[in-house]
């Protein structure tokens, strides 16, 4: 099911194993990029997700506004989501790709869930639904 598309971001839940996948297609406004954060965390509570893919291969370096959102605001109410496994496939481009290790490492909100880096969808899509889940 398609909860969200745009130019920018795809959003989908896979319903049988009830994943959500978010991927990232474009550069956006930081007020675009917010509100596709918030929407992914209000998806995950409204449907009771366990495991969500996040592809951000595509993403471009935040603004230092955006990076700053995202760590102080965005990643507490990120680490109190009912997910059990997320998994990241990180930018191609290395300063985006920098956020993320902030945002994964942020030592004032420590992730309470299992995460995990691949290099691509099934891959990640089958350590979401394996048995140690």
């Amino acid at each position: 099911m398609v909860c969200f598309d745009s130019k920018y971001l795809r959003v989908e839940l896979y319903e049988g194993p009830n994943i959500l996948v978010s991927q990232w297609y474009d550069k956006c406004t930081s007020e675009q990029y917010r509100e596709a954060l918030l929407k992914f965390n209000s998806y995950i509570r409204l449907y009771n997700v366990p495991y969500a893919i996040a592809d951000r291969r595509l993403i471009s370096e935040l603004s230092d506004e955006d990076t700053d959102w995202t760590l102080n605001n965005f990643l507490e109410l990120f680490v109190q989501l009912p997910l059990k496994r997320y998994a990241v496939l990180n930018s191609f481009d290395e300063a985006a790709a920098g956020h993320l290790k902030r945002f994964l490492n942020d030592k004032h909100h420590p992730i309470p869930f299992e995460v995990q880096e691949f290099e691509d969808l099934t891959s990640a899509y089958d350590w979401l639904v394996s048995v140690e889940a």
